[in-house]
């Protein structure tokens, strides 16, 4: 059985069964429609379609006024395709055609499935998700660096305390010929 997921913009998620006779289904903020939804804003009182045809299942804007996205591109109709998602108003309208068996037919929603699920499930801890590092396997590859010796400590120790120092009498050259227009090195070698 097919249906559709509208997501309004606080999470709720409200599901619809779309029905396989041919019937067309209204979605809106008025109360004449199919599927009425005052709640979300940005929604018409005739906002779109939905319906049966030969390609597939049809999501239509109703009236012109009416914004209809698919994958963020505005459409005035476009074929349902599984997953994809489509924006009318503020709400995310989402389409799945998966097969269910008798005992998980879904029924045509009148209140959010987050509440429905609250008072049938008792409540879960969430698991937390690994985090996936977005850089490249490469990236995500340690690298260890083998110390060679005592020797190699001794003299890469040395190195940073004579750049450091260099670094400091370079800062004293600069200061000596800002205040005096003369070099330090020269008072130094007198």
């Amino acid at each position: 059985m097919a249906y559709i997921d509208i997501i309004d913009s606080t999470g709720n998620n409200y599901r619809y069964a779309l029905p396989a006779d041919g019937s067309v289904l209204l979605i809106g903020s008025g109360e004449d429609c199919s599927i009425s939804l005052p709640h979300i804003e940005g929604l018409l009182p005739r906002h779109c379609t939905v319906s049966l045809q030969a390609e597939g299942y049809v999501i239509a804007a109703a009236v012109e006024e009416a914004t209809l996205l698919a994958e963020s591109q505005p459409t005035a109709a476009a074929v349902l395709v599984p997953h994809a998602v489509y924006n009318i108003g503020s709400a995310v309208l989402m389409y799945d055609d998966a097969e269910t068996s008798p005992a998980e037919e879904i029924p045509l929603a009148e209140e959010p499935l987050a509440e429905a699920a609250e008072e049938e499930a008792p409540v879960r801890k969430k698991k937390k998700k690994a985090r996936r590092n977005s850089a490249g396997p490469l990236m995500n590859t340690p690298v260890f660096t083998e110390e060679e010796g005592v020797l190699h400590i001794i003299l890469r120790r040395l190195y940073v305390i004579a750049i450091i120092a260099l670094s400091f009498l370079a800062g004293l050259t600069f200061r000596y010929w800002m205040t005096t227009g003369e070099y330090l090195i020269d008072e130094l070698l007198k």
